[in-house]
């Protein structure tokens, strides 16, 4: 036979305890509770009470929230579970009950101030008063010698006390998981606190004031009453006055730490140093000056620190990607090594906006270089466009054309060359690549002419002898990307008919139309605002335009999107 059930076994058995525990907590509670009485009134003193405490605290394993039932305890604490009970049943004593019925009432009000369903809470109050009334009405007296008068109502009064615990059964169990914590330690132990100097102030009170015992009582919980009435009213006082809560608040914040000093020391340095390693070191050098630290190692993705000396207690925490160990000159206590870890985590917060705003500037300077990159190309593209039109007119020309041939070559060579010698200079300057060099309308409307005489666009201006000036540089290249725009629709429809027109009044304006298809409704949206991947052109080039324009004074927009009709406007904006 195997020593351990199998695990479909230990499954079942396990589930079948946790569920009986949990329909029958409260029922366990009240059976312990009159295992107490019986203890430690009706056999306190005999060895049958005592094999009353044994029981009793069987039970009490049995329903205790810290552990499961089912978990296995190391053996030292396990040992230490034992000796308890065996302490109980073999002092014997009346002082020993006072003690337990303390520990226990202090327990039963951790969990109830844990619970939020009010059936619950008011079951596990009646055992606290239960434990309270037991205390102060018979064990107290009892243990510091009072006489008690043994009439046919004491029985009745000291034994009327078990209605308390036989009403739990009405009540529903609360719902205990034991491995989540389900015990307030700061309320158990200001619990204990409190019934202490009840009992405490009630003897005192007895032998000062030579009163009776009821009284002494009233007297230690009035006084403790009105005591607690004035630390509350300290606690947050009305009005502007700062009480005793923002007391506490910030010698918790600054418990070990000055936290005030330490961030301002962080806010100097994250404004200081935008490269997240020196911001990291600068950080860092703060903690080397607390009395408690003796140093301070880090570590990222992409470097290591040191500052200090290392000793032998230390405690490390990591968050967003910066681990940071701490030394110290004594073992870190859990609320200080908290605030160490809230302090990481601000660290580590801090760094990794550095870390991504010097992404951000390396991708800022990429897209500069890319964007740059690409306007240009569009501009060698342009003049690449040019130079195949004078080819092209070269290679079909006829010597009776030749005049003619010289005089465009004699035109537009010039032209390209002064562009292309723009374009190298935006590549060797990409910060000064706004041309601002201006040129006659006019003289820029006729070698716009004279680039495109062979591709059967039609050349509109509304004053062929106008004096005004415009920027020759956002001109050419708005013009080009347009107009090389319609002609590829030109590729799979031949009879696109183009028409670019200058208007000169009010304001100059460039406009280029074509017959061919609308632009989708997904490249319309982020046509000028982004670069846009498609099959016809209308890509990054009208993008850069669009910039280069808002840079002059002018704006880009796609005036009309129809089928059939699809224009380009280009025009100067009004200055305020």
């Amino acid at each position: 036979m195997p020593d351990h059930p199998t695990p479909p076994q230990a499954a079942l058995t396990r589930g079948l305890g946790t569920q009986d525990l949990q329909r029958h907590g409260n029922l366990i509670l009240a059976c312990l509770l009159v295992l107490l009485h019986a203890a430690f009134v009706w056999g306190l003193g005999d060895a049958w009470g005592q094999g009353m405490v044994i029981a009793h605290y069987g039970l009490f394993l049995l329903w205790q929230p810290f552990f499961s039932g089912q978990q296995h305890l190391p053996w030292p604490r396990a040992i230490g579970v034992l000796a308890v009970g065996a302490a109980l049943a073999i002092l014997d004593n009346v002082w020993a009950a006072v003690l337990w019925c303390m520990l226990l009432a202090a327990l039963l009000g951790g969990v109830t101030v844990s619970l939020k369903p009010l059936r619950e809470r008011v079951g596990l109050w009646l055992a606290v008063a239960y434990l309270l009334l037991l205390m102060f009405v018979w064990l107290i007296p009892t243990g510091i010698g009072l006489s008690i008068r043994y009439d046919d109502d004491v029985p009745w009064l000291r034994d009327g006390l078990l209605l308390l615990p036989l009403l739990l059964p009405l009540f529903p169990t609360p719902r205990m998981e034991r491995h989540t914590g389900v015990i307030d330690l700061l309320y158990t132990l200001l619990f204990v606190l409190v019934i202490g100097v009840v009992a405490l102030g009630s003897y005192a009170a007895m032998h000062l004031t030579r009163v009776t015992y009821a009284m002494a009582v009233l007297i230690s919980v009035g006084t403790l009453l009105v005591s607690l009435l004035m630390i509350a009213w300290l606690w947050q006082p009305r009005g502007e006055t700062p009480g005793l809560r923002n007391l506490f608040s910030r010698y918790l914040l600054s418990l070990g730490l000055p936290l005030e000093e330490w961030l301002t020391q962080l806010s100097e340095a994250a404004e200081r140093e935008p490269d997240p390693e020196l911001f990291l070191r600068a950080a860092m050098a703060g903690f080397t000056h607390l009395p408690w630290s003796t140093g301070v190692t880090w570590s990222t993705a992409h470097a290591l620190g040191e500052l200090g000396e290392h000793s032998a207690h230390s405690i490390a925490f990591a968050h967003q990607g910066v681990e940071v160990r701490f030394y110290t000159d004594a073992p870190v206590n859990p609320a200080f090594a908290l605030h160490l870890r809230l302090l990481t985590e601000i660290i580590g917060y801090f760094h990794a906006a550095k870390t991504r705003e010097r992404e951000m500037q390396a991708n800022a300077y990429t897209q500069a270089i890319y964007e740059t990159g690409s306007r240009l190309t569009h501009d060698v593209k342009n003049l690449l466009q040019s130079l195949k039109t004078l080819c092209s007119a070269a290679e079909h020309s006829q010597p009776d054309q030749a005049v003619s041939l010289q005089n465009l070559m004699q035109r537009q060579l010039p032209q390209i060359a002064k562009r292309l010698e723009i374009t190298l200079d935006k590549l060797r300057s990409p910060e000064k690549a706004v041309d601002r060099r201006e040129i006659l309308a006019r003289e820029w409307w006729r070698n716009l002419k004279n680039r495109y005489a062979r591709d059967n666009l039609a050349f509109t201006i509304d004053d062929a002898e106008t004096m005004l000036w415009i920027p020759q540089e956002l001109f050419d290249s708005v013009a080009d990307n347009l107009i090389q725009n319609a002609l590829r629709k030109r590729v799979g429809q031949p009879d696109v008919a183009i028409r670019v027109e200058l208007r000169t009044q009010p304001l100059p304006s460039l406009i280029v139309c074509d017959s061919g298809a609308a632009a989708a409704d997904e490249v319309v949206e982020k046509l000028f605002h982004a670069p846009v991947s498609t099959h016809d052109g209308l890509g990054i080039g009208l993008y850069q335009a669009a910039k280069q324009a808002r840079g002059l004074g002018y704006g880009l927009e796609l005036s009309r999107n129809l089928e059939g009709e699809v224009c380009f406007t280009l025009w100067q904006e009004v200055l305020e």
